[in-house]
């Protein structure tokens, strides 16, 4: 087994879990802006989307499923 051409370990169901809750409940924000990051992602989309709400919290602007496709 080549360890170079492993994936980290990752859990696409964890990360999808935390931005659902992100657009769920927007004052989730306040608890984990200082704690989780884009580049925590694993997924490329998942890290665009982390960045979307991220600037809209940051404008104080709702962030939900509509808000973040736009």
């Amino acid at each position: 087994m080549d360890i170079s051409t492993m994936s980290p370990p990752h859990s696409v169901e964890a990360e999808q879990a935390v931005l659902g809750g992100l657009m769920l409940d927007n004052e989730s924000w306040d608890l984990i802006a200082d704690r989780i990051k884009a580049d925590d992602f694993f997924r490329a989309e998942h890290r665009l989307i982390f960045q979307s709400i991220a600037a809209l919290a940051e404008s104080n602007r709702p962030f939900d499923v509509v808000t973040v496709r736009t």
